[in-house]
């Protein structure tokens, strides 16, 4: 009797193993179809693309962390308004409803904002970086600043007392390539203008854009607009014994589409068309990222 029972003890344990075991193995099998949230990113400025490194996942949902709408996209592209650490997560769903979600800190850059008006009061261009500046000291204008984050290009001119700006040949390069538009010999580098203002750059002065039309880079342009409807512009103000500014602006729909940059080139010119200097010294166009 005793060796009876023992077998059956003997069985039913072995059984019991056995159903474990086949237990372990399809909690294994599941465990390989669940999600894992996983993502990487790249930036460009204020703008993130995102690449989602997941698996097993069907169904996405992002959170950019800034208390905008979300994304259910798989790589979204997001430009933040915002700049800082910015925790950001991502939630990833199986066919199952299994969820798994992974958060990352991201560091857009600070973002400003600044109210340019066009008035001869510069105070708010202190909070600008200078785009460009000659350092030799010669020439009329000695420093540029660029700020276009709104409707507007809007420019900081500042130079020495000859920078009176009583006539100008401005181009400006609108599709950030150096090889397309007008190819001029002083910005052998960088230039490719797609547009060019022609005038004084005063309060009510005359003046016209012109748009490029020669492609083969030559000078070929075809007027466009007179710039008492779309450059707005300061009159030059004297800030020191030494030094004289002005600002203007230019509605970004006179330049037509915008892409990846903006530059700018000016020779300046006495109002009986005799040079004065062109800005700047370098090889290429004083260029800001948009």
């Amino acid at each position: 009797m005793k060796k009876i029972k023992l077998t059956k003890y003997v069985t039913m344990l072995t059984l019991l193993l056995l159903l474990t075991a086949c237990s372990s193995d399809g909690s294994d099998s599941n465990s390989a179809t669940k999600p894992v949230a996983d993502f990487s990113f790249t930036n460009h400025g204020s703008t993130f693309t995102f690449t989602n490194l997941s698996t097993n996942g069907t169904k996405y949902r992002w959170d950019f962390g800034d208390l905008y709408y979300p994304s259910n996209e798989k790589d979204p592209v997001y430009t933040y308004q915002i700049g800082g650490e910015i925790r950001v997560s991502l939630t990833v769903t199986n066919d199952d409803g299994e969820e798994d979600f992974i958060t990352k800190v991201i560091t857009a850059p600070i973002i400003k904002i600044i109210d340019v008006k066009i008035d001869g009061d510069f105070a708010e261009w202190d909070d600008v970086d200078i785009t460009d500046q000659n350092t030799s000291g010669n020439g009329s204008i000695q420093k540029i600043k660029i700020w276009a984050k709104g409707p507007n290009v809007n420019v900081y001119l500042e130079g020495n007392k000859k920078m009176l700006l009583e006539l100008v040949d401005m181009y400006i390069n609108t599709d950030g390539n150096t090889q397309t538009g007008f190819l001029h010999s002083n910005w052998p580098e960088g230039s490719g203008a797609e547009f060019l203002f022609e005038g004084p750059l005063v309060s009510a002065g005359w003046g016209d854009f012109y748009k490029h039309t020669d492609p083969n880079g030559g000078w070929g342009w075809s007027q466009i607009a007179s710039s008492g409807v779309n450059l707005k512009a300061s009159a030059v103000v004297s800030l020191n014994a030494t030094t004289n500014a002005l600002e203007f602006s230019i509605p970004k729909t006179q330049l037509g589409t915008l892409t990846g940059s903006i530059g700018i080139a000016i020779t300046e010119m006495t109002s009986g068309w005799a040079l004065v200097a062109n800005f700047p010294e370098g090889s290429k166009f004083a260029t800001i990222k948009l």
